[in-house]
């Protein structure tokens, strides 16, 4: 796959913190943090839709702005 898409899985890295994480884009309504399901209207949902792998995305939140890199894209 080779944009970010509802229902695929990304792996990416925090560039600040330098830490690696799944997440599953879901719709708002099957959102869940304890199993790394997020909106794809979250701040990070939203800004990793149609990110291809190797991009790099700015999530915009209260507490500032946060770099994401895609690592890799499958589906569920």
């Amino acid at each position: 796959t080779s944009r970010v898409f509802v229902g695929a899985v990304v792996k990416v890295m925090d560039l600040e913190e330098n830490d690696e994480f799944e997440v599953t884009i879901v719709g708002t309504n099957e959102s869940d943090s304890l199993s790394n399901k997020i909106s794809n209207e979250s701040p990070l949902g939203s800004a990793l839709m149609n990110a291809e792998v190797g991009e790099i995305v700015t999530v915009s939140a209260p507490a500032g702005e946060f770099q994401y890199k895609v690592l890799g894209i499958s589906r569920q």
